[in-house]
């Protein structure tokens, strides 16, 4: 009996489609990193920083849909508002914003998309060479 439900298990993965990710053998296709971000809202969540980034908080990053533009709505507490102009290219899951921010300095983030709206980053800032930051984010 437990041969047959492993057989069946198997064969609704095998099958299943969901959203244009396909599913084979049991493991969900390799996500991709949208091709643009114009238009897009993310929530971003510190877990860790150093150098002029805190370690803890969150901000809302909105990039607008003309022009390259980004606004900043930060916690109010650890990040500040800003704003700026960006450039972005993806390849793959991973996607990467540089960004010329009102507070003075360029900043690189390096996202990796896990799902088609969330992922993990990582931030590095000119301001200082040992200033990374890392932590989540989500559509």
């Amino acid at each position: 009996m437990a041969c047959f439900t492993y057989l069946s298990l198997t064969m609704s993965l095998i099958s299943c489609s969901t959203s244009g990710v396909s599913i084979s053998d049991g493991k969900a296709a390799a996500v991709s990193a949208p091709g643009t971000l114009s238009g897009k809202a993310y929530r971003v969540t510190a877990e860790s920083g150093s150098g002029v980034f805190p370690s803890t908080g969150s901000f809302t990053v909105v990039f607008l849909s003309s022009q390259s533009w980004y606004t900043v709505k930060g916690d109010g507490v650890n990040f500040p508002d800003s704003w700026g102009m960006y450039s972005y290219s993806s390849s793959g899951a991973s996607g990467t914003v540089k960004a010329d921010d009102s507070i003075g300095s360029e900043v690189v983030f390096s996202f990796t998309f896990n799902t088609a709206i969330s992922g993990t980053y990582v931030a590095t800032s000119t301001a200082d060479v040992n200033s990374r930051l890392s932590g989540t984010f989500t559509e």
